[in-house]
């Protein structure tokens, strides 16, 4: 498996809502570093999978990714794409947020996991 390989199983786990998927994705000692868009401090992937249980079931959203750049060694690859989220807010009010997403994976065997992931909102200027 490469790098770009373990980038897409991850991030098409996401546009699955494929909680097994992403779970397959993550290293197995359970140790992660997620910062979330609100500045929380995740390290666990146990705790990782929780939050993206929660939002998988809450159903309606849409995720759109662009690439904005990759970097790829012999054991470590960084990938920061920018995120267009689309949902619908209460009273049926639509959302929209932009947010850059750096996600960095290490090279764990034969497989790509994610050990690092950090959402950073996109603010109006």
């Amino acid at each position: 498996m490469t790098f770009h390989d373990g980038l897409e199983e991850h991030l098409g786990a996401i546009r699955r809502r494929d909680i097994d998927g992403l779970a397959a994705t993550l290293p197995a000692d359970d140790r992660i570093v997620l910062i979330t868009s609100d500045g929380r401090l995740v390290r666990s992937a146990k705790e990782f999978l929780a939050l993206h249980r929660d939002w998988f079931a809450a159903g309606g959203w849409e995720l759109g990714t662009e690439f904005v750049e990759v970097f790829e060694s012999a054991d470590l690859g960084v990938a920061v794409l920018k995120l267009d989220y689309r949902d619908t807010g209460p009273g049926g009010k639509p959302v929209r947020e932009e947010s850059y997403l750096t996600l960095v994976f290490r090279r764990q065997g034969e497989k790509w996991v994610m050990v690092q992931d950090q959402n950073t909102p996109v603010r109006p200027r």
